[in-house]
């Protein structure tokens, strides 16, 4: 849970009767308001409890960035260009007009929104000194003059901030030749009007004459002219990041931090002040590496991954259980299928994990996020060593799957909520292969195995009552339930986006006697009293996961599913058991 929910869980528990003095409240508004409480029942057979997928509503919120709002009882997804919904249990989700405000006038343009900051001071070394007047608007128009600020608000991130007692939106303002920033936004009402405080972080200032109009100065000293790592012109991506797609989180020590970058330089993180919600101008990052090896930089801060131009974006960082978890996407977003364009699609969510909020981070197979040179990282020709888990990818005819080409693939830039209802969510977009660059947001519970890694729920939350907490405590399908016929899909690297392939499933036979026969051959146990399920497949051991009653969407049927992890090799693995 990130920190800024933890009062919000406490306002929570005041109407399950912790604090009876609260009025307006009963038991089961919270905190699974909107979900039917249904006892699950592991099945003989396949039950017919009636869950909610039939209330299922759909949203196109490009980049989704979830948070929870407690007055409303609702989770809030923000993205870029201004795409906003909400949903009280993240299955019926509608869209939400969120306006700008500026000299005190809500609803301005885009064109008015982000001219002149509010915020004009702020204290370093306990003195107050001057903060510049960034235009974000005008700095982003340098890097093309027929640049246009509608579709250029890229991927928010917004956070409640209680010294504060506002809501914040870290926004992007992309511009040409990485001429972009990060802005702080804040507003009273988590549905606005959102007002520009001040620049977070700014990329681009290659050209001498341009650095004077950002806070570098102010980051790491006054100069008599641009240092000379900056002074790079286009060659800025090979060495720094173009300031996109912030995720800002609270540690469980309460401390503020940032991610941002895509691509290019890498993503990197700064510590923010949690009294103002801008960059901590107090802490100071010491150079380390040269070149294009630079890893910590007085004024970008900490490159936590990526680097020399791999794919990588979508930074996101979620607290699950003992650990930081960094999420980001690889690939292009697009749907793929273009044979001209390696980089046209292939869009792929992988994770890493680190036990300290800054890293380092690495995935199952002891892979660092960051790299030391260019390698491509995704698609039919990766070379990387398939680095970050693969928590699963494009993938098709998969349970009841809607026809019409409603398969998904390019999914992506997500985000995590370890919620207050005891559950972890993934929300991201998912396109289709069928249905061109459309795109919608999908949600899928997060679990925890045996060995701390997550791995993801195998079909869309539809209001299923298992909560991440029963995994380890509790043997939610008793064994003798599990025998029968399964569908098995392998989320395996290196999926062709340019023919836009797609994993398929194969059947199976988990037997009462532990083998596994059909079209693979292999062994299955499970951990008396506990959810978790170990798999064995050709020879491969240790697909270590979780054992769930799932929802074949968008039917009622409940049937055993599992999500596994090899950890030696990053690939992830679902099932499901289905009727003849």
């Amino acid at each position: 849970m990130k920190k800024q929910d933890i009062k919000y869980w406490l306002m929570g528990t005041a109407c399950l009767g912790l604090l009876s003095t609260m009025t307006g409240c009963k038991e089961d508004d919270y905190p699974d308001k909107g979900i039917p409480t249904v006892t699950p029942q592991a099945p003989t057979e396949f039950s017919e409890q009636v869950l909610w997928p039939s209330n299922l509503s759909r949203v196109s919120v490009h980049d989704p960035s979830v948070v929870y709002e407690p007055s409303s009882w609702s989770y809030y997804i923000f993205g870029s260009h201004r795409a906003v919904a909400k949903s009280p249990n993240m299955m019926t989700w509608s869209t939400v007009d969120v306006p700008w405000a500026a000299d005190g006038v809500s609803g301005v343009g885009n064109d008015k929104a982000f001219l002149t900051p509010e915020v004009t001071k702020v204290t370093k070394g306990g003195v107050e000194v001057d903060l510049p007047a960034f235009n974000a608007f005008e700095w982003s128009k340098k890097g093309n003059g027929a640049w246009s600020i509608d579709g250029n608000m890229w991927a928010p991130d917004v956070i409640y901030n209680e010294a504060m007692g506002k809501w914040c939106m870290y926004l992007s303002i992309n511009g040409d030749a990485w001429y972009s920033s990060i802005i702080l936004l804040t507003s009273n009402s988590i549905v606005g009007p959102y007002t520009y405080q001040a620049p977070v972080v700014i990329s681009g200032f290659y050209a001498d004459e341009n650095y004077k109009l950002t806070d570098l100065e102010l980051a790491i000293g006054g100069q008599a002219s641009l240092p000379e790592r900056y002074a790079i012109g286009t060659a800025w991506g090979n060495r720094y990041p173009n300031c996109i797609d912030p995720c800002v989180f609270y540690d469980e020590q309460g401390k503020l931090w940032m991610t941002y970058g895509s691509w290019s330089g890498g993503i990197w993180m700064l510590e923010l002040d949690e009294e103002t919600g801008l960059r901590d101008y107090d802490v100071s990052y010491a150079l380390t590496g040269s070149g294009d090896g630079i890893t910590v930089d007085p004024y970008f801060g900490k490159k936590i991954a990526g680097g020399y131009y791999v794919s990588g974006e979508a930074s996101y960082i979620e607290y699950i259980g003992g650990y930081y978890y960094l999420f980001m996407t690889y690939g292009g977003l697009t749907a793929g299928g273009n044979p001209d364009d390696y980089n046209a699609g292939g869009y792929q969510m992988r994770v890493f994990r680190s036990q300290n909020p800054d890293g380092p981070y690495i995935d199952s197979k002891g892979s660092a996020a960051v790299f030391n040179k260019y390698e491509l990282n995704f698609g039919p020709y990766e070379n990387d060593g398939n680095r970050g888990v693969n928590i699963f990818g494009a993938y098709g005819e998969w349970g009841n799957q809607a026809v019409g080409g409603w398969a998904e693939r390019s999914q992506g830039h997500n985000s995590v909520i370890a919620a207050p209802d005891g559950r972890n969510y993934l929300v991201y977009h998912s396109r289709f292969q069928e249905q061109g660059e459309g795109h919608q947001v999908r949600v899928h519970q997060l679990y925890q195995n045996e060995d701390g890694w997550l791995v993801a729920a195998p079909f869309e939350y539809t209001g299923e009552i298992a909560k991440s907490a029963q995994i380890a405590s509790e043997q939610l399908i008793p064994s003798d339930q599990i025998p029968g016929k399964y569908k098995l899909l392998v989320h395996n690297y290196k999926l062709n986006h340019l023919t836009k392939e797609l994993a398929l499933p194969v059947e199976v036979n988990l037997n009462a006697d532990g083998s596994i026969t059909g079209a693979y051959t292999g062994r299955w146990s499970v951990t008396a009293g506990k959810s978790y399920i170990n798999i064995s497949l050709g020879g491969e051991t240790d697909y270590k996961g979780v054992m769930v009653l799932q929802t074949l969407e968008p039917a009622n049927t409940q049937v055993p599913s599992f999500t596994c992890l090899r950890s030696a090799t990053g690939v992830t693995i679902w099932g499901y058991r289905y009727a003849d």
